[in-house]
């Protein structure tokens, strides 16, 4: 799967609110802030196959920004990214 720019640009949004991030299988992003005075909650084009969190987002761009359009491969407890064929 790869993740359209409007996401990408969610993610770093949510990176500002809060620096985890649970995603649920499905099209819908939330996030909340520590302090619980923001949220937000969202569809988006791609479909995640399966619950996963994200611990530090920043890193994670971080290492999506090496590769230029990256895939990522869905595992039962990990996210891979590759570089795209």
């Amino acid at each position: 799967m790869k993740l359209s720019k409007d996401t990408l640009s969610l993610f770093k949004n949510y990176a500002g609110i809060n620096s985890n991030l649970l995603l649920k299988a499905g099209n819908k992003l939330s996030t909340i802030s520590s302090q619980k005075n923001v949220m937000s909650d969202v569809s988006v084009t791609e479909t995640f196959p399966v619950d996963f969190g994200i611990y530090d987002l920043n890193e994670f761009l971080g290492a999506m920004s090496i590769f230029e359009d990256p895939e990522l491969t869905f595992k039962t407890k990990s996210v891979r990214l590759l570089k795209a064929t």
